[in-house]
């Protein structure tokens, strides 16, 4: 029997997308975002994927109805 996959959907791992443009590992960029280790074009390339993550978010909530479903009735 084989079992079906269930999809997922989660955010995007910002920390390793950074660490690909900055040439550092995933657990360092993690450490700045937790203020262990200072780098502000980290920092700030963080900040700037994560804006532009909500604006499409919000973006895409604005185009796409949302009808929830009355379980009561």
């Amino acid at each position: 029997m084989q079992r079906k996959k269930e999809t997922v959907l989660r955010r995007r791992d910002v920390a390793t997308l950074v660490a690909g443009i900055h040439g550092v590992t995933a657990d360092h960029v993690r450490k700045v975002i937790r203020g262990d280790r200072e780098n502000d074009q980290i920092l700030a390339t963080c900040m700037q994927i994560i804006e532009n993550d909500n604006l499409l978010l919000q973006a895409a909530k604005s185009i796409v109805p949302f009808n929830p479903i009355d379980l009561q009735s």
